[in-house]
C-alpha cells in the first residue's frame, strides 16, 4: 500500500524564553536578571534569521508487536525495542516524523565558539535545541488534527530514537522511508542525525492510552517532578 507522506516547509514558530532557559540549565524556581533576560532575547532574534524549520510526517496504519518485535507498516519499519512496543501496546496506527531548523544555525554556533564568544555561542545552541522541538510540536499538532479525524483522540507521547532501549541504529530506516534528504537531513557513520537540530520519532495513535505518561511537552507548566521523556 501507498504511504502518504506530508512535508511541511516555512514553519513558522516561536521560540519560549522558558524552553531556552531549561536548555541552558534553568530550573523553574532559578530566578535570571535583566541581562539575562535581554541576552535571551536578543539571541532568538538572532536566531530567527538563521532558522529554516520544515518538517515531514507519515502515518502507518498496521503496528505487529511479538514481545520486542515491532514491524510497522506491513514492514516498512521493523527493529527491537520493548520501550517501543509498551508504548504502541493498544494503539491503531503509528506516526512516523523527521524535522530539522536547517544548518545555518549551527555553523553560527560553531563561528561563535571559534571567536571565543562562548557564552553567546551556548546561549544559541540552546535557541535552537528550543527552536527544533517548537517544530516538532507543530508537526505532531497537524498529526493530533489528522488523527482526530479518523476517530482516533489519543496521542502517545513523542519517541525517538536514543531513548530507551531504541537504538540509533533504526534511523537509516527511518529517514528512507520518510524521504529525509528532501529535508537535507543525513546521518553520520554513528547514525547521528545532521544538521544536529534536527529530529525524529514515533507517536502511537489511537482511543486507549498506553502505559507511558503522555507528554504535551508544554514544561513550563508541567505537572511532573522527573521529566517522563528523558528516560
Amino acid at each position: 500500500m501507498e504511504v502518504r507522506i506530508i512535508i511541511i516547509k516555512d514553519i513558522s514558530i516561536e521560540i519560549p524564553k522558558y524552553e531556552v532557559k531549561k536548555e541552558l540549565g534553568y530550573q523553574k524556581q532559578t530566578e535570571s536578571n535583566s541581562k539575562i533576560e535581554k541576552m535571551i532575547s536578543d539571541t532568538i532574534n538572532l536566531a530567527t534569521s538563521l532558522l529554516e524549520p520544515k518538517g515531514k510526517y507519515v502515518i502507518l496504519e498496521k503496528i505487529d508487536i511479538d514481545q520486542d518485535r515491532i514491524s510497522l507498516g506491513a514492514e516498512k519499519l521493523t527493529f527491537q525495542s520493548q520501550d517501543i512496543a509498551d508504548l504502541l501496546a493498544d494503539q491503531e496506527e503509528v506516526a512516523l516524523l523527521a524535522v530539522t531548523i536547517g544548518g545555518k544555525l549551527e555553523k553560527k554556533v560553531n563561528q561563535l565558539f571559534t571567536e571565543g564568544e562562548l557564552t553567546k555561542a551556548t546561549t544559541l545552541d540552546a535557541v535552537g535545541s528550543a527552536a527544533v522541538e517548537e517544530v516538532a510540536n507543530r508537526i505532531t499538532k497537524l498529526i493530533s488534527e489528522e488523527a482526530l479525524a479518523k476517530g482516533l483522540s489519543h496521542l502517545t507521547m513523542r519517541f525517538s530514537p536514543g531513548y530507551g532501549d531504541t537504538t540509533l541504529d533504526i534511523q537509516p530506516q527511518l529517514l528512507i522511508l520518510l524521504g529525509g534528504e528532501e529535508l537535507g537531513i543525513t546521518l553520520s557513520s554513528g547514525y547521528i542525525l545532521d544538521p544536529q537540530k534536527s529530529i525524529t520519532a514515533l507517536i502511537g495513535l489511537g482511543n486507549v492510552e498506553s502505559d507511558r505518561p503522555s507528554c504535551d511537552f508544554n514544561c513550563q507548566n508541567c505537572e511532573f517532578e522527573i521529566c517522563v521523556y528523558d528516560k
